[in-house]
């Protein structure tokens, strides 16, 4: 089944982003010079790492519902919903790392901006969708308990 498969996928991301994360987190503010930089890094990369890990993480717990064969759950609206907070949560963070790089270090250049703006529109958007998405598996989880009654 290629839902396995992909499921697999983001285990081995999950583990290997893990393990390649924690010597990043210390080794990454030796090699930036710059002390602004550092705490630039600190403040607004790191969480936004930390935070999609836990995207994958709640990916993976969503594949494991649909090789269950179990996806009309009330936990799988839970889950669509927590990955929606997160992503929001991640776009505020792009979002002020926008402004403080406009306004505190006074950053001009244009492909730096468009990357961020581009990514605080896409965790904007993606939690936007997975809300919508929770809000129809509800609907579906509700529909599919009556139909059970029914019978």
């Amino acid at each position: 089944m290629q839902i396995n498969k992909l499921g697999k996928i983001l285990k081995f991301i999950l583990i290997v982003g893990g393990i390649l994360y924690i010597p990043a987190f210390i080794y990454c503010p030796f090699l930036l010079h710059n002390s602004k930089s550092i705490v630039h890094s600190m403040i607004m990369i790191y969480p936004n790492g930390i935070l999609m890990l836990g995207v994958i993480y709640e990916f993976i717990r969503l594949f494991k519902k649909i090789e269950d064969n179990n996806p009309f759950t009330i936990s799988t609206v839970n889950i669509l919903k927590q990955t929606g907070i997160i992503t929001f949560i991640m776009s505020i963070i792009w979002l002020l790392d926008l402004i403080f790089m406009v306004t505190i270090m006074k950053n001009t250049y244009i492909n730096y901006i468009l990357v961020l703006l581009f990514l605080c529109i896409l965790f904007f958007g993606v939690s936007i969708a997975l809300y919508m998405l929770s809000v129809l598996i509800r609907q579906a989880t509700e529909y599919k308990e009556e139909n059970d009654l029914t019978i």
